[in-house]
């Protein structure tokens, strides 16, 4: 099955499980590229319930892209990464992660104190990891264990 066919099922597959689940869900973007010797599938949705299938902090979009990952590998027999997002949350809370950590540097920087950021989430700690690594007035760690997890952003001068 070539790329374009493939993709074609796939879209077939997730519109399905969603009108099993009794919603309408548009494709806005439905693409396959390769990063580091995985395939991955990056699919954004737009959905009238969105809140719904987003959930508190993301948690019920990610077992969605668990859930459909799975099926996907049971219908294509295609070992695929799912980077499943619904209406841009991932990209606006993305965008939003990296704004805090700019302006808690800034902070801790100017107020020469150390700042918490309260992220659980390891992949919101990699988001600010990536954004402050470039910055040479500051020191990023991770405190704590499991939900109590936090980021220290420490100033350096």
């Amino acid at each position: 099955m070539n790329e374009k066919e493939l993709l074609e099922k796939i879209e077939e597959i997730i519109k399905e499980f969603f009108e099993r689940v009794g919603s309408e869900v548009e494709i806005k973007k439905i693409s396959l590229s390769q990063i580091d010797d995985r395939e991955v599938l990056t699919v954004n949705l737009k959905t009238k319930e969105a809140n719904i299938f987003i959930g508190k902090q993301g948690l019920v979009l990610s077992d969605i892209q668990l859930l459909l990952r799975k099926i996907l590998k049971r219908k294509t027999n295609e070992e695929l990464f799912l980077n499943l997002d619904i209406d841009d949350y991932k990209k606006y809370k993305e965008d939003y992660i990296r704004e805090l950590a700019q302006s808690t540097a800034d902070e801790a920087v100017s107020q020469k104190e150390k700042k918490e950021l309260p992220l659980a989430a390891a992949f919101d700690r990699r988001i600010v990891y990536l954004e402050l690594s470039k910055r040479t007035d500051v020191k990023v760690e991770s405190q704590g264990e499991g939900e109590n997890r936090k980021i220290i952003i420490t100033p350096l001068n």
